[in-house]
Order: C-alpha cells, then structure tokens, then sequence
C-alpha cells in the first residue's frame, strides 16, 4: 500500500463526509513534546465548521483518524 495515496484518498473521502459547512482544516501529530511522557504515535484530525467551532479525531494512524472524522456520529 503507498501511505501518500492512502493518505490523499482518505483526506478527499473524510472532507467529502463532513457536514456541510464544514473543512477538513488539518492533519496532526498527537505529540505534544520531545519528553517521553509527550510523546505519541497517535494522530489527531481536525475539522473546522461554519461558526468556526473544531472537532478533533485521534486515531493510531492518520488515514483510521481522516475516516473516523468523517464516519463518526455528527451531532443534528
């Protein structure tokens, strides 16, 4: 499997599941720090809605945390 296209597939897939209103604004590091104890392997997808409130997604990898953004239950 090539990580790019898996990666360029599940963004257009998981911007395309969003409500409408919404942008898939970015794709993150869970680490927050070099110290052991800040480190992660996790991944976090953020999305931006129209009165510019965020949802975040982590996941173990970043195509599972792109498709869980998308698939996850929407509140409405």
């Amino acid at each position: 499997m090539d990580l790019e296209f898996d990666l360029a597939g599940a963004w257009v897939e998981s911007q395309a599941g969003l409500p409408e209103g919404w942008v898939l604004d970015s794709l993150q590091c869970a680490s927050t720090g070099l110290d052991e104890q800040e480190r992660s392997d996790d991944w976090v997808a953020v999305a931006i809605g129209p009165g510019g409130e965020e949802r975040r997604v982590r996941a173990a990898d970043p195509v599972a945390a792109l498709n869980a953004l998308a698939r996850d239950p929407w509140p409405g």
